[in-house]
């Protein structure tokens, strides 16, 4: 018999069996997910720009080398926003396998060095993330 605090999963149905408090995901593991889905939704931000920069010109009937530079740099921008998606949403719903805590560790780190101003996030959730329980969790240890 089990002892000790159990958690319900949240929709799980009747007859789910319970999970003890140490199966519960560690604090890293919510920090990062808050922090890739925010990823996301400033990438989709930067994506969205791309795209309306792009579509501008046409939308105004404007012609001629301005248009072509809205165009080239609307398509940068698209650049820019859907590449980093691909891995962050990789990352968010991977699940729990090793290759997912690896990608994660990847992305904490070469976010420090491409979005500077989350240093104050990225560093504390870097050591956070390397923490024992945290690779037991995805396997990876």
């Amino acid at each position: 018999m089990q002892q000790g605090p159990y958690l319900i999963p949240a929709g799980a149905p009747p007859g789910t069996p319970l999970l003890l408090e140490e199966e519960r995901p560690p604090e890293a593991v919510y920090y990062f997910r808050i922090y890739a889905a925010l990823m996301l939704l400033n990438m989709l931000c930067v994506f969205g720009a791309g795209l309306f920069t792009m579509l501008k010109p046409l939308m105004s009937g404007a012609s001629g080398g301005a248009a072509t530079d809205d165009w080239i740099f609307g398509l940068f921008l698209l650049a820019i926003g859907f590449v980093p998606m691909i891995p962050h949403g990789l990352a968010l719903f991977g699940g729990r396998r090793k290759w997912v805590y690896t990608l994660a560790l990847v992305l904490i780190g070469m976010n420090m060095l491409w979005v500077s101003c989350c240093l104050p996030i990225t560093i504390p959730m870097l050591i956070y993330w390397m923490k024992p329980e945290t690779k037991r969790w995805y396997g990876a240890t």
